[in-house]
């Protein structure tokens, strides 16, 4: 840590760097406020991060590097969550970023918008389970935060959505596309995040980008707000506490390499994701926690994965996340979500590793090796399974509950989500959508929705609203019980819409710090 840092006093910390941290610190920045940014995990601009490849990759690769090295330097996650939800408490690492840029140091890039029925979602939900809190609106509109939807497409080079097909897009797709037009829908092609450069790999789904392709929080906000605006970034620093005087908060205890320290602000900017960030108010003795609902009504949307069978004719190496289709967001059973094209399928040894982690604790270890003497034939058989399938992503709105719910005990992070009936019936109302709008081609369902360990969308555990009662955050991000303590990652949603919330998150940020900015938060 260097030593100017410790004994200077910023104008704002920002506690994470992802889509909702680094963006409005470089929104405050570029207004000229003295920010100080900090990362728990790895910085992603040293020269010994390990960009281009998945972790499991990665591991094959440098064998003598321990597996949490190797997450780190992959800017994945590496501290374990505690799934409680069935009463036996089991380990799993999210797939998730930790480290510059957060999740969307992994993200796929496509940033697209909620719908403006997203806020207002009591109309679609007015009969819910006594546990179920869906709000008849969200404190702010669609109207007041559409321009800062256009900001953060602008910020991250956003191609816009059309529903044309273009030139480039893949022979699967444009089959596809072909086919879902023929029965009825409405295909569009995906809005991303990416310079499209030659040779580049499909996005970088799933793991940091080597050549600056992907417009992550890293290169769009976090490396202009460090070098045109004069912020400051320490990584691998750890926040233990908060420390208040007088209802406000004045600085956070943090932990480096080099020991523990106290950093001072006239202002914290929490942004450590939806499951960090409730955490650290927890750690620090339930700050900000008068409603009882820091941690409460954790969402994680519902995906599914749908292997279509394609004509190996129109199969093609080039990307294939590039068209999607919203004919199920709003539908006569319902609101359900969307369904994206997914991408290239994982390498083997990711398959693996998830097997590993489906399966009884003590069976990893003898279920790899056995992996690893078949190995040619089973990477022979995952090779011929997607040599002739385009996979497809549906994500179905998960509803706030109460008892779902993030909360730090013994010095570790645990989860708690169990699925209700509607829950299940919307999951398989999309799932018969989904293959009725491929019919007749043959479609293989991979059944995730039900995973508690699918939190790359977890969201909703520091909700806002306009009563304090029901609520942790004002209509501006700003705790109700701490004057200046802002919570702006996914953390804030009230309800989940059923799409990506990326573009939301930084669209947010950009409206908090104008708020900020101009005096009203």
């Amino acid at each position: 840590m260097h030593d100017t840092l410790l004994n200077k006093k910023s104008d704002c910390i920002v506690v994470g760097t992802g889509m909702g941290g680094a963006t409005i610190g470089y929104s405050l920045a570029l207004a000229g406020a003295k920010v100080l940014f900090l990362e728990k995990g790895r910085s992603s601009l040293k020269t010994d991060s390990w960009p281009g490849q998945y972790a499991e990759t990665n591991a094959r690769i440098h064998k003598n590097s321990g597996w949490h090295d190797t997450l780190q330097r992959s800017g994945r996650y590496h501290t374990p969550i505690y799934d409680i939800s069935s009463g036996h408490p089991k380990a799993f690492m999210p797939f998730m970023g930790m480290g510059t840029g957060g999740s969307s140091a992994l993200y796929g890039a496509i940033l697209e918008r909620f719908h403006p029925d997203d806020y207002t979602p009591g109309k679609y939900y007015p009969k819910c389970h006594e546990n179920i809190s869906v709000p008849q609106r969200w404190p702010i509109s669609y109207q007041e935060i559409e321009p800062y939807y256009q900001q953060a497409e602008l910020l991250y080079g956003v191609a816009p959505q059309s529903q044309q097909p273009v030139t480039g897009l893949s022979a699967a797709n444009t089959f596809a596309w072909s086919h879902l037009q023929k029965n009825g829908h409405h295909p569009y092609l995906l809005p991303t995040a990416t310079e499209g450069l030659a040779g580049c790999k499909d996005n970088c789904q799933s793991f940091l980008c080597a050549r600056g392709c992907k417009n992550d929080s890293v290169k769009s906000a976090l490396v202009p707000a460090i070098e045109k605006h004069q912020a400051e970034l320490l990584d691998q620093c750890e926040v233990l506490d908060l420390i208040v005087k007088n209802q406000r908060v004045v600085g956070v205890v943090c932990k480096t390499a080099t020991g523990e320290h106290q950093l001072m602000a006239d202002r914290v900017i929490l942004a450590a994701g939806a499951l960090a960030s409730p955490a650290i108010l927890l750690k620090a003795n339930g700050l900000a926690n008068s409603s009882g609902l820091v941690g409460a009504y954790l969402m994680r949307h519902f995906v599914d994965l749908f292997a279509v069978k394609i004509p190996k004719t129109q199969m093609a190496t080039e990307s294939q996340k590039q068209i999607g289709f919203n004919d199920f967001y709003l539908t006569e059973q319902g609101k359900l979500g969307t369904v994206q094209s997914f991408g290239t399928m994982p390498p083997i040894e990711v398959v693996i590793e998830e097997l590993k982690s489906t399966l009884p604790f003590g069976l990893g270890r003898p279920v790899s090796q056995m992996m690893t003497l078949l190995s040619p034939l089973v990477a022979k058989g995952y090779a011929a399974f997607l040599s002739d399938k385009l996979f497809f992503a549906s994500i179905v709105e998960d509803l706030p509950n109460r008892h779902n719910r993030v909360s730090h005990h013994n010095g570790r992070t645990e989860i708690s989500y169990t699925l209700t009936a509607d829950d299940h019936a919307r999951i398989n109302t999309m799932r018969q959508k989904v293959l009725a709008a491929f019919n007749p081609l043959s479609v293989t369902i991979m059944q995730q929705a039900g995973n508690n360990q699918r939190l790359a969308h977890a969201c909703g555990t520091c909700r806002f609203g306009d009563d304090p009662k029901t609520s942790v955050l004002n209509r501006y991000n700003k705790t109700h019980d701490i004057d200046n303590l802002f919570v702006v990652d996914a953390s804030f949603f009230p309800t989940s819409g059923g799409i990506n919330p990326s573009l939301t998150i930084a669209a947010n940020a950009l409206r908090v710090a104008d708020a900020i900015t101009q005096g009203v938060a």
